[in-house]
């Protein structure tokens, strides 16, 4: 056998086990199986940059194939490719064209969304039952069985109903802004999977350009979106509310990401430890405050331009 087609069976073979069991620990370990599910797309990414596009893509067909024969269930298999698989082919393409880690990550969410949206109304069709209805029944069902948790454990009397009227309200707000969890949730996905393979191809010495992240800006006109969606919110219109409330999610992510850019041209210029940087940035992540911090400093960059005395163009 050829021995360059017999290292692209075996990357095939290590890429779709890998992604299989990172994979099912997401689906059967609640909350630690997150950290595993994140990394869905690394394996089939990371091949595709070293073997070529045809390893990429038999990675998530056999990944696909091997998930239904050990789950048998079709929505198993389309998780994983709603989740992982669309970002594992898109992500590395557009690294691959030259565009960079910002916009890769950009491109990549997009098609994902377009993929997931063509998916919702396919089953709305075909089930006759809209997602989002399902999603609202989810969300009831995991309140109803967490205030049974709760009650088991002795919680009861009015501190019982007292949790319960809060995960009520929290519900309400996910049913509302779930869209833009999603959509942040991809984002998260590419970004940390990107930073991943910046560490991993340089050791493996894979050419593949990704830019400089400290020197990462959103475009200056996106401010605007901000602030015409604050505004929005403002409108007595519950559609009008509804989408301006999401898009104002989604665009203070990116700014979360510019502050954050500012943050580690910081850590770098000061010469924090690596270990006090881990820190950091999980206190950040585990603090909705925080993380409200760290976008107002990604937005006040546009005037302050914290990182140097002259504007750069985005990567």
């Amino acid at each position: 056998m050829n021995p360059q087609l017999q290292g692209r069976i075996l990357d095939v073979i290590k890429g779709s086990v890998a992604t299989a069991a990172l994979f099912l620990a997401f689906m059967m370990l609640p909350v630690l199986g997150l950290i595993p599910g994140f990394f869905t797309p690394l394996p089939a990414v990371f091949y595709r940059l070293k073997s070529g596009r045809g390893t990429g893509i038999a990675i998530v067909v056999a990944t696909s194939v091997l998930l239904a024969a050990i789950a048998r269930e079709p929505a198993t298999v389309a998780i994983y490719l709603l989740q992982g698989g669309i970002m594992s082919l898109a992500l590395p393409e557009f690294l691959m064209r030259l565009k960079g880690g910002a916009r890769s990550v950009v491109y990549s969410v997009a098609i994902n969304l377009v993929f997931l949206l063509a998916a919702t109304a396919i089953y709305g069709a075909a089930t006759g039952a809209p997602l989002h209805a399902k999603i609202v029944k989810g969300v009831q069902t995991s309140i109803a069985q967490t205030s049974q948790l709760y009650e088991k454990a002795g919680v009861k009397g009015d501190e019982l109903k007292a949790l319960q009227d809060s995960m009520h309200q929290a519900g309400d707000q996910v049913v509302q802004v779930y869209p833009a969890l999603v959509t942040v949730a991809l984002g998260l996905i590419a970004c940390l999977n990107l930073s991943v393979l910046a560490r991993v191809a340089q050791r493996s010495h894979i050419p593949v350009f990704l830019g400089n992240f400290r020197q990462f800006r959103n475009p200056e006109h996106l401010v605007w979106l901000l602030i015409a969606a604050g505004f929005a919110l403002l409108l007595d219109e519950p559609t009008v509310h509804l989408v301006s409330l999401n898009l104002l999610i989604v665009v203070g992510a990116l700014y979360a990401v510019q502050g954050f850019a500012v943050m580690s041209h910081f850590f770098r210029r000061m010469a924090i430890p690596g270990f006090m940087k881990v820190i950091g940035v999980l206190f950040l992540l585990f603090q909705p405050f925080m993380m409200l911090v760290v976008a107002v400093l990604g937005i006040f960059d546009l005037w302050g331009d914290f990182r140097s005395p002259k504007k750069t163009q985005n990567l």
